[in-house]
Parts: C-alpha cells; sequence; structure tokens
C-alpha cells in the first residue's frame, strides 16, 4: 500500500464567499504518494456553519513536476455532509469550484466520470489521508466526534 504524506502550504480565511455571502475559510496543500507529488487540495468551509453546510475538498490530480502542464491536470470534488449516521462524502461535478478555474488544470471532471471508476478510491484514499492528517481541519473533524 502506498504512503501518502501531506504538505501543508496555505491557508485563506475570506470575509464574503461567492456562494453563500458568509465568511469562509480554505486550506490548501500537497499530497505525495511514497514521496512523488500526486495532488494539490483545497478545503473549503464556512467556520461555525460546518453541521449545516459541511465542507468542500477539492483535489487537482495528473501529473506534476518538470514538464507538466495544466492540460495534465484535472480536477475532482467530494462535498462533506453531515447524516443521521454521521459524516459521508460524495462526489460532486467539479467545474463549478474555484480550484477549477485557477488555471491549473483544464479538466474538471463531472461526477459520473468519477464514480465507479479507480479514480474514485484513490481520490477517497487522498480525502482519507487529508481527514487523518491534516490538523488545520479539525473544526471539520470534530462534526463527527473526532479523527
Amino acid at each position: 500500500m502506498a504512503t501518502i504524506t501531506l504538505e501543508t502550504t496555505g491557508s485563506a480565511d475570506i470575509p464574503r464567499c461567492d456562494c453563500c455571502g458568509e465568511p469562509s475559510r480554505t486550506v490548501w496543500g500537497l499530497a505525495r504518494r511514497d514521496g512523488a507529488a500526486d495532488a494539490a487540495y483545497w478545503v473549503h468551509w464556512t467556520p461555525g456553519k460546518v453541521r449545516e453546510r459541511g465542507a468542500n475538498v477539492d483535489l487537482m490530480l495528473g501529473r506534476w513536476g518538470e514538464g507538466a502542464t495544466p492540460a495534465d491536470r484535472f480536477v475532482v470534488t467530494l462535498e462533506y455532509r453531515l447524516t443521521a449516521r454521521g459524516g459521508a462524502f460524495m462526489v460532486i461535478d467539479a467545474g463549478a469550484r474555484a480550484a477549477a478555474r485557477q488555471g491549473l488544470a483544464t479538466h474538471a471532471l463531472r461526477r459520473h466520470e468519477v464514480v465507479g471508476t479507480p479514480l474514485a478510491a484513490r481520490a477517497f484514499e487522498l480525502v482519507d489521508a487529508i481527514w487523518l492528517h491534516d490538523p488545520r481541519i479539525g473544526e471539520i473533524t470534530e462534526t463527527t466526534g473526532g479523527k
């Protein structure tokens, strides 16, 4: 099994989110698989409103490093919501997300392009590593009673 490590690279508090009008927070970083760059990630949520609004995790996957271009990368988005059974993630269309408009990837995948493919397992494996090892998202992980 591959070892995924994280490099937490930045964060921003946004006074007024474009989609909901409320203050929001985004943290981002890099995920490495066995030491090699595997994905960039962004986690976005409304502080104090995780139970009501959930959170989004944007993953930018594909080829990184020397010679790689945005055409070599794509965006996958998972939405976190609290359900009657606890927290759950589901793949959603990535096209409307800010990560898809940053110019770092040329294709934002739709839900049907991910669900039921090996890419889905990879995306959920990355989200699991972020969930367990990025301490900046504690407000989100604590909604289900901790990590």
